[in-house]
C-alpha cells in the first residue's frame, strides 16, 4: 500500500516536472514538503553535512608503573574548590564542529550503491517505515528510510534505503535562512 502510494506520489511529481521544464533558466529553487504536511519554497538549495573532527589529546607521557605508591608522602594530592585546581586537571580539547556542502547522494538497492549528483535530481520522494532494532528505545532509530529519485535525464531511481546521516538542506525563504532535516522532509523538488 506504502509502495502504490510512492508510485502515485512519483508519478505526479514527474507530471509537475514536465511542465517545469522550460523554466531552467530562473535561480534554482526547491519546494518542500514535510512529513507534517508544510510546505516550503526554499531559494538557493543547498546540501549542507555536519561533521565532528575529534583533536588528538595532550601527549600525556608513560603511565605511572602498577608498583608505585597509591597513597603516602609522594601522592599528589590537590586541595581547594573545583575551580581553582581546575587549571592542574587534564583538559581534553573540544572537538571541532564544522560543515561542507554536499554534491551528491548516496541510495542504495540490494546492496548496490549509487550515487548521484544533486545537480542532476529533479525530485526526491522518501518512504519511512518503522525500524526494529534490539538497541535501546533511546539508542534505537525510529524509522527506515528509502527513496525515489527523478533525475533530469527522466530516469527513476528507487532505493531500498538511503541515510544522509546528519544532512540537511539550506534555503532562503521570504522570512530568511531556513535549514530542514533530511529526516522531516517527505518530498522535494528542485527547479533549476
Amino acid at each position: 500500500m506504502i509502495r502504490n502510494g510512492l508510485i502515485i506520489a512519483a508519478a505526479a511529481l514527474a507530471a509537475v516536472v514536465t511542465h517545469a521544464a522550460p523554466a531552467r533558466a530562473q535561480a534554482p529553487s526547491a519546494e518542500v514538503r514535510t512529513w507534517t504536511g508544510q510546505v516550503y519554497q526554499l531559494a538557493d538549495p543547498s546540501l549542507e553535512v555536519l561533521y565532528t573532527i575529534m583533536l588528538p589529546g595532550k601527549d600525556e607521557g608513560p603511565a605511572p608503573s602498577e608498583s608505585a605508591p597509591s597513597t603516602g608522602a609522594r601522592t599528589p594530592m590537590l586541595f581547594g574548590s573545583t575551580s581553582s585546581i581546575s587549571q592542574f586537571l587534564d583538559k581534553q580539547p573540544e572537538p571541532l564542529q564544522g560543515h561542507r556542502q554536499g554534491e551528491a547522494i548516496t541510495l542504495r538497492k540490494e546492496g548496490a550503491e549509487i550515487r548521484l549528483p544533486l545537480a542532476g535530481i529533479v525530485a526526491l520522494v522518501f518512504a519511512r517505515h518503522p525500524a526494529r532494532s534490539t538497541l535501546p528505545p533511546y539508542v534505537a532509530p525510529t524509522y527506515r528510510y528509502s527513496a525515489i529519485a527523478l533525475l533530469d535525464d527522466g530516469s527513476r531511481i528507487e532505493a531500498d534505503y538511503v541515510s544522509l546521516g546528519t544532512t540537511f538542506l539550506r534555503g532562503r525563504t521570504a522570512h530568511g535562512r531556513m535549514d530542514i532535516p533530511w529526516e522531516q522532509i517527505e518530498v522535494v523538488r528542485f527547479t533549476r
